[in-house]
């Protein structure tokens, strides 16, 4: 099971958990921002796909690119998009981070 802020996809038939961190949000905003990279992942560009799998993977992204072929860009879509607004929001879900404003865990 995932922790917070944690996506599993299924890679090449594998189960894959995506990690925030402040190095994998760092390579994904260098890619044009997170809200264009969330705009090009809309858009089916792989090379965006690549560059977010591989940022959670803490991978170089020639070790995932072929992963990412063979999984298929429609079956990753909406974890990858889920993956990046966590990494938008500091690595945790948005209602995380209203549950920690009103005291409550």
């Amino acid at each position: 099971m995932a922790g917070v802020g944690e996506v599993e996809i299924t890679l090449d038939g594998k189960t894959e958990t995506l990690r925030p961190s402040l190095g994998a949000a760092k390579k994904v905003n260098a890619a044009g921002g997170f809200q264009q990279v969330l705009n090009r992942l809309l858009a089916y560009d792989m090379d965006f796909y690549v560059t977010v799998v591989a940022a959670g993977m803490n991978k170089k992204p020639q070790e995932v690119e072929e992963a990412v072929y063979t999984s298929g860009l429609y079956s990753l879509v909406n974890p990858l998009a889920l993956y990046v607004g966590y990494l938008a929001n500091g690595g945790k879900p948005v209602e995380a981070a209203g549950d920690s404003k009103s005291g409550e865990s």
